[in-house]
């Protein structure tokens, strides 16, 4: 997509969970950054991300944390991950987008069972790191030709080039996020609808414009400052410094 607006790109952002100093959900903190969250032009926010720790957190506090952001900014722009079936039913009674987790399947029979048993519509976190069987063009292929292909998906650690296969596989009413935003371009024109960004994250103010390199640039900047951060907990770590008022990036 070279460098021209980003106007048709879905930018999807990983929302962060503020916390008082226990470990409970810190609502005025989590309040005002929905709020600034919803004044950027972002498409959507995923909730209770790995960015944020939703995998370790319970399911009543990802409940909780559902709940917080309907009641601040609607749902419209929201999906939530879920990690439990518990979560996949309640977002679905809050009115939120499901984004379910491959979690734990052995092969493309259990993720099909799974697919065939999600509400519509639903979304798919796709992530090695969480099931040996993630969305291949091939199981993508299956569930579509058995009519239960979600409607969406978020896929991690895929090329430019399984991107592309991808959405051959899919077809073009399936929403597809590339989970890295290093190669925004690259993921467009394989056929990406958009990006999953835990950079920006933060919010960073003046949030970046629509244009390809702006967002590349500013992207790329906040991930250099991650880079150097060792583990997913010192990254989360400096996002949350990052969103925090009187940070350079957000100003007073």
């Amino acid at each position: 997509m070279g460098q021209g607006g980003l106007t048709a790109m879905q930018l999807v952002l990983p929302a962060l969970t503020f916390r008082t100093p226990d470990g409970a959900i810190d609502t005025a903190a989590t309040v005002a950054y929905a709020r600034r969250a919803a004044g950027t032009w972002a498409h959507r926010f995923i909730l209770s991300g790995t960015t944020t720790g939703g995998h370790q957190a319970s399911e009543a506090d990802r409940a909780a944390v559902v709940d917080l952001w309907a009641d601040t900014i609607g749902v419209d722009r929201l999906t939530a991950c879920c990690w439990t079936p518990a979560d996949i039913t309640h977002a679905t009674h809050a009115g939120v987008v499901p984004m379910v987790v491959l979690r734990d399947l052995a092969n493309d029979a259990e993720a099909l069972s799974l697919f065939a048993a999600l509400p519509r519509p639903s979304y798919l976190f796709s992530h090695p790191e969480f099931s040996p069987t993630t969305l291949t063009p091939e199981l993508a292929a299956a569930a579509r030709a058995a009519g239960v292909l979600p409607a969406a998906a978020k896929v991690s650690k895929v090329p430019p080039s399984g991107i592309a296969a991808l959405r051959t596989a899919t077809g073009p009413d399936f929403t597809l996020w590339d989970g890295t935003a290093r190669h925004i371009s690259a993921s467009l024109d394989a056929g990406a609808d958009g990006i999953v960004t835990a950079p920006l994250s933060h919010l960073p103010d003046p949030f970046p414009a629509t244009q390809a390199d702006q967002l590349q640039a500013a992207i790329d900047a906040a991930q250099h400052h991650l880079d150097t951060q060792t583990g997913r907990d010192a990254r989360t770590a400096a996002l949350f410094v990052m969103a925090t008022a009187g940070h350079p990036s957000i100003g007073t």
